[in-house]
C-alpha cells in the first residue's frame, strides 16, 4: 500500500487532525516490532507516509478522483470523530467509501467531541460524534440500516486518554498488536535509550575530562533553553485547552446558536481571563480577542465592541496581534452599521501588516474583503471593485486561505447588487455560493448569508417564488448554525416577511416580522440602521389588519431610526405610509405635510425608480379625495396609477391600494367610463 492510513476529518477539526497526522508519522517503532516484523508496516522504522490534507473537493456527490485513489491505496482509515464530523457528507462518504473496498475492519477512531450513541438518544441525538456510515455496515457499496461493530477508537476528550496514550491506541491499531505489548515495549525502548545515553555521557566524562567543564555549561544553556521552549510550550498548550474547553458548548455550529447559554459562558470566560491572566498580559490579549470574535460570531455586537476596544490598550503587542485586533473591531463597526469607523480601523490594521516582514495572508484577505463590503455600502463601487480584485490576486498566492475567492466573490456580486445590477449580481452570487459549498460545506454562516442577498435581488427583480426560495434555505441555514436568536435570523425572517407583506398575506407577515423585531431588539442599538425596515414593515402589517393604532407608532419609530441613520430613501417610503395613515384617520393637513416630506426624498434616492414617486401622488389623491378635492385627486390618479401598476400587479400591496383609491375617486364622481378602464388597467 502508498499510505499506512487514510486520516478523514471535518474542517473544523483540522487542528486535531494535523496533531495526529504529526504524531504517528513522528512515532519512532520499537526496535523489537520490527525484528518481529508482525505485520508489512512494521518493516520500517516510522509508519509514514500518512494521507492527510485531500484537496478540496468538488460540489458534485462523488469523491474526487484523487482522495478517491488514495482511499484505495491506505492500509487503514483513521477518522476524527465529532458532531462537527457527522454532519460532513464528505467524511460519511470516505467512510462509505473505505468499507466498500472491504477494509471496515481497518478503520480507527479518535473522538475530539460529542457522544458515541448519542444519534440513538432522544435528548441529544445532535451531539451524536460517529459517521452514519461508521454505526451502520456498508453493503453493495450503500450504507444499510444495520449495525456495525463498535470500532476501536482513542478519545482525548476531558476525562479519556491523554495525548500520549492516544496515540499508542491509534499506533497499535495500526500495527495489529496489542495496546499492552506496544506501551511495554515502547516504554523498553525508552528505558533502552536513557541507558545508552547514559553509558555514553559516562565515557565521554572519561574520556575527554578536559571539555567537561565545557560540556556542563553547555548544558545548562540547553537546559535553559529547553525550559523557556517548554513554558511557551505550555503557555500555548493552557490557552488551546482553554479555549477547546470553554467553546465546546458555545460554538454555534454545535450548540445551534444557543446564545443565552452561549453568553453566560462567555461571560464566565471573561472573567477567569481578568482573574487568572493578570500576570500574563499578552496571553489576556489572545484571548480576549478570541473571545470578543465569538461575542460578534453570536451576534452580541455591543459587547464585543467593548471587550476588543479593551484589548487594544494593552501594552507590549507586537504588530501583528494589533493588527488582527483593529480587523476585529472592524467587523464589530461594520456589522454596527459605522462604516466610516470600521474602513478606519481596516486602513490601521493594513499598516500594521505591512511592518511585518512575515506575510500574514488571512489577516490581509479579512482586510481587503472589509475594506470592499464598507466601500459598497457608501456607494463607493470603484473603490470595493479594487479590494475584491486584490483579495482574488492574494487567494492565488501560496498559503492563501481555501476561501479567499468565496469571499472575494461574495463581495463583488453585493457590489453589483448597490450598483442596480441585479441580473449580473444574482450570477457572482451563484459563482460565490458554489465556491464557499465547496470549500466549506452547506452549514456554513456564509453560505446562508449569500442565499439572503440571493433572495434579496431575485426580490428586486420581481420573482418573489425565486426570493422565497432563497430566503427560506437562507433562515434554515442560519437557524442551524447561529441559533433562533442570532440576529441573521431576524433579518431573514423580515425579508420574508415583506414577502408574505407584498402578497396582502397580513396575518403571516405580522407573525414573521414581530419575532424578526424582536430579535433584532435584543441584538442592537434602538437605531441600528437595521430596525428600520422591519419595523415600517410591521407597521404596515398592523396596517393591513386594520390596527391603525399598533401600526402609527412602529411607522413614527422607524422613521426616527431612518432619519438618524440619513436612509434618505427609506425615510421617504416610511413618510408616504406615514401619510397615507394619518388622512384615513382624519389628519390631513399631517398627512399632506409628510407627502410633502416625502415627494423630494424619493426623487433624490431613486431618480430610476418612478413608481416610488408615483406612489406618493397615488396617496395624495386618496387625501385629496378625502377632502373632496376630485379634481386634483383625478389629475394624480391618471397620471400616477399607470406607473405603480406597471411595477406592481393590481393584487399586491402597492397595486391593490393604488386600484382601491383609484376606485373610491371614480365611484364618487359617478365616472363610468374612467372605472372601466380602471379595471381593464388593473386586468
Amino acid at each position: 500500500m502508498r499510505y499506512v492510513a487514510f486520516i478523514s476529518y471535518n474542517h473544523r477539526d483540522r487542528a486535531w487532525a494535523r496533531w495526529l497526522h504529526r504524531s504517528i508519522e513522528n512515532y519512532q517503532l520499537p526496535a523489537s516490532l520490527r525484528e518481529q516484523g508482525a505485520t508489512t508496516e512494521v518493516a520500517a522504522k516510522r509508519l509514514a507516509p500518512v494521507f492527510l490534507d485531500r484537496e478540496e473537493l468538488p460540489s458534485s456527490a462523488d469523491l474526487a478522483e484523487a482522495v478517491r485513489q488514495a482511499l484505495e491505496d491506505s492500509a487503514a482509515l483513521i477518522v476524527v470523530c465529532s458532531p462537527d464530523a457527522v454532519r460532513s457528507r464528505w467524511v460519511n462518504e470516505e467512510i462509505r467509501s473505505f468499507k466498500a473496498l472491504g477494509r471496515g475492519g481497518r478503520i480507527l477512531c479518535l473522538i475530539v467531541g460529542g457522544d458515541p450513541g448519542a444519534a440513538d438518544r432522544p435528548e441529544a441525538p445532535d451531539s451524536e460524534c460517529f459517521p452514519a456510515a461508521l454505526r451502520f455496515e456498508v453493503i453493495d457499496g450503500e450504507v444499510t440500516e444495520r449495525r456495525a461493530a463498535e470500532p476501536l477508537a482513542a478519545d482525548v476528550r476531558e476525562g479519556g486518554d491523554s495525548r500520549r496514550d492516544a496515540v499508542l491506541k491509534i499506533v497499535a491499531g495500526l500495527l495489529g498488536v496489542s495496546l499492552d505489548e506496544l506501551r511495554q515495549r515502547d516504554e523498553a525502548r525508552r528505558q533502552r535509550r536513557l541507558v545508552a545515553i547514559a553509558a555514553a555521557a559516562m565515557a565521554g566524562c572519561v574520556i575527554f575530562a578536559g571539555l567537561a567543564v565545557t560540556a556542563w555549561l553547555a548544558r545548562n544553556e540547553a537546559v535553559a533553553q529547553r525550559k523557556l521552549a517548554v513554558q511557551k510550550s505550555l503557555t500555548a498548550e493552557r490557552t488551546a485547552d482553554f479555549m477547546i474547553s470553554l467553546f465546546q458548548v458555545s460554538d454555534p455550529s454545535e450548540a445551534r446558536g444557543n446564545t443565552v447559554t452561549a453568553r453566560e459562558i462567555l461571560d464566565r470566560g471573561v472573567r477567569q481571563i481578568d482573574a487568572g491572566l493578570r500576570a500574563e498580559p499578552l496571553v489576556r490579549a489572545e484571548l480576549s480577542t478570541t473571545l470578543g470574535q465569538v461575542y460578534y460570531g453570536l451576534g452580541l455586537y455591543r459587547r464585543s465592541e467593548g471587550l476588543l476596544a479593551s484589548v487594544r490598550l494593552v501594552p507590549g503587542q507586537d504588530a501583528r496581534a494589533r493588527a488582527r485586533q483593529s480587523v476585529a473591531l472592524a467587523d464589530v463597526q461594520a456589522a454596527l452599521g459605522k462604516y466610516p469607523e470600521a474602513d478606519a480601523l481596516y486602513a490601521e490594521a493594513q499598516r500594521l501588516l505591512a511592518t511585518e516582514p512575515e506575510p500574514d495572508l488571512e489577516t490581509r484577505v479579512r482586510i481587503l474583503t472589509g475594506r470592499g463590503d464598507t466601500a459598497s455600502n457608501e456607494e463607493r463601487f470603484v473603490d470595493a471593485q479594487r479590494y475584491f480584485d486584490e483579495a482574488l490576486a492574494v487567494g492565488r498566492m501560496p498559503g492563501a486561505p481555501a476561501d479567499v475567492r468565496a469571499r472575494a466573490l461574495e463581495g463583488i456580486a453585493m457590489l453589483k447588487a448597490y450598483a442596480g445590477e441585479t441580473a449580473v449580481a444574482l450570477d457572482w452570487y451563484q459563482k460565490a455560493l458554489t465556491e464557499r459549498t465547496r470549500v466549506s460545506g452547506e452549514t456554513h454562516p456564509n453560505v446562508s448569508q449569500i442565499l439572503g442577498n440571493m433572495g434579496a435581488t431575485a426580490y428586486l427583480m420581481r420573482d418573489s417564488a425565486r426570493a422565497e426560495t432563497y430566503m427560506r434555505r437562507s433562515i434554515n441555514v442560519d437557524r442551524r448554525v447561529l441559533g433562533p436568536r442570532h440576529p441573521d435570523v431576524g433579518i431573514g425572517l423580515n425579508n420574508l416577511g415583506r414577502l408574505r407583506l407584498e402578497g396582502r398575506r397580513f396575518a403571516e407577515a405580522r407573525t414573521l416580522l414581530d419575532e424578526a423585531v424582536a430579535i433584532l431588539d435584543e441584538a442592537h442599538e434602538p437605531t441600528h440602521p437595521d430596525l428600520t425596515f422591519p419595523l415600517s414593515n410591521q407597521g404596515l402589517a398592523f396596517v393591513g389588519l386594520g390596527d391603525d393604532a399598533r401600526a402609527q407608532p412602529l411607522l413614527e419609530r422607524s422613521l426616527g431610526v431612518a432619519v438618524a441613520n440619513r436612509q434618505t430613501g427609506l425615510e421617504g417610503m416610511i413618510l408616504t405610509y406615514l401619510a397615507d395613515l394619518q388622512c384615513r384617520t382624519g389628519r390631513f393637513d399631517a398627512g399632506l405635510a409628510s407627502l410633502d416630506r416625502a415627494r423630494p426624498l424619493l426623487i433624490e434616492a431613486y431618480p430610476d425608480d418612478a413608481w416610488r414617486t408615483a406612489y406618493g401622488d397615488n396617496v395624495r389623491a386618496g387625501c385629496l379625495t378625502r377632502l373632496k378635492r376630485y379634481p386634483e385627486a383625478q389629475v394624480l390618479i391618471e397620471t400616477s396609477l399607470p406607473v405603480v401598476l406597471a411595477r406592481w400587479p393590481a393584487k399586491s400591496l402597492h397595486g391593490h391600494e393604488a386600484v382601491e383609491r383609484s376606485t373610491v375617486l371614480f365611484t364618487i364622481t359617478g365616472n363610468a367610463d374612467k372605472l372601466a378602464q380602471l379595471q381593464a388597467l388593473a386586468r
